[in-house]
């Protein structure tokens, strides 16, 4: 695959439908926050950014987000990127949301070379996804892979002097360890931004790791979930 592949990236791992197609000079991009909603305007915005091109003579690689995020939100993205590279015989190439929301923020010039970044989603049970690493020669070096715990549960790496956190996670700040608290700097509004990703990744910036669709998987982070089926469940009279 060519460095200036035409690449369709899409997350929808977040409050926000994104949605972006760049290759040979050209980006088009549509990104709206529509909580709950992805997948009823996913395939329209889709619609828009092809410009009333086939998919097949626009797209070289079909980039997703695959979180961890919204567990309905990344089976939207999946599934859509899944069902059109199978229909037409485009290789994926799966990336990681909360390091989508990083290249986001550098996009904006909100990071400094060396800085520590907290990429963070509220992941609406009293807890948040997270990834730690280092924004340094314009590409985010994560720590360790992508994690989920309660706020007040999060580890600093050592020999921290400040930190850019961003994300929604940041609805919970106030529960975060009180060293972060003095040492951050919060970006509460930065998600996955598609135009980000489909520049980089379309001009080689970031490397495609090509897959075949049905290799395609969202990253849940947490395996295992408390639900319990119906049949499971006490009754209680």
């Amino acid at each position: 695959m060519s460095s200036m592949s035409r690449v369709l990236a899409l997350d929808t791992a977040t409050d926000a439908c994104t949605l972006a197609l760049c290759g040979e000079g050209d980006l088009r991009a549509r990104h709206e926050r529509l909580a709950r909603a992805h997948n009823r305007h996913i395939l329209g915005m889709l619609t828009d950014i092809l410009a009333e091109r086939s998919l097949a003579s626009a797209v070289d690689v079909i980039a997703c987000g695959v979180g961890p995020g919204s567990f309905t939100g990344l089976r939207v993205a999946v599934s859509v990127a899944q069902g059109l590279a199978w229909a037409r015989d485009i290789p994926v190439h799966g990336f990681c949301s909360l390091s989508a929301q990083v290249y986001s923020a550098a996009a904006l010039g909100l990071l400094l070379e060396g800085q520590w970044v907290l990429s963070t989603i509220d992941a609406q049970i009293g807890q948040l996804y997270g990834i730690w690493g280092q924004w340094r020669e314009d590409h985010f070096h994560a720590e360790k892979p992508a994690f989920i715990c309660p706020p007040e549960s999060l580890t600093l790496p050592s020999e921290l002097a400040s930190v850019a956190v961003i994300g929604s996670g940041l609805a919970q700040a106030d529960r975060f360890p009180e060293q972060l608290q003095q040492l951050s700097t919060g970006f509460a509004d930065i998600t996955p931004d598609a135009a980000v990703m489909a520049q980089r990744l379309s001009s080689g910036s970031l490397a495609l790791v090509l897959q075949p669709a049905h290799a395609l998987s969202p990253q849940y982070v947490q395996q295992t979930i408390g639900w319990k089926k119906l049949s499971e469940q006490r009754r209680h009279d």
